[in-house]
């Protein structure tokens, strides 16, 4: 009976040091809005712009719901891209899950094949809401486009 009582208590020691050992969350980074330049058509091209980060974003000419059509960022100035992603959204509409990642080579050109649902109140304003991440913090930028018929 003796010897098992120091591995109890060891075990009931250790469980605390155990419980302290969870990953401490990150810390949140500051998201840097990108501005969007006046004149946009998403088909010939926005630009969009933070102080030392330049960035252009082309969707497929003719996107429309329920078809694939492609998105493309492209980097004109700034560091390095580490990762891009795309949410779309309806202002006051529940449209789903609709988040992508873009593959790209991390200098210029970032890319994915869009699908999009039909909005059953025929509604066809959207928002594209871009993530860059790069060597110099979080970027967002948002889009609004409309689809075609």
């Amino acid at each position: 009976m003796k010897s098992r009582l120091p591995v109890r208590i060891a075990c009931l020691a250790g469980l605390p040091v155990l419980l302290s050992c969870e990953q401490a969350p990150e810390p949140r980074v500051p998201v840097r809005q990108l501005a969007l330049a006046e004149s946009c058509e998403v088909e010939l091209g926005c630009r969009a712009y933070h102080e030392s980060l330049a960035v252009r974003v082309v969707f497929g000419a003719e996107a429309r719901a329920l078809q694939p059509f492609p998105v493309k960022l492209l980097l004109e100035t700034g560091d390095q891209v580490e990762s891009v992603t795309v949410a779309f959204s309806m202002q006051n509409m529940d449209m789903g899950w609709n988040r992508y990642s873009l593959h790209g080579d991390s200098i210029s050109a970032w890319n994915a094949i869009i699908t999009l649902p039909v909005c059953a109140s025929g509604r066809t304003d959207w928002v594209a809401d871009f993530d860059l991440l790069t060597t110099d913090g979080h970027y967002r930028l948002q889009v609004p486009f409309v689809l075609g018929n």
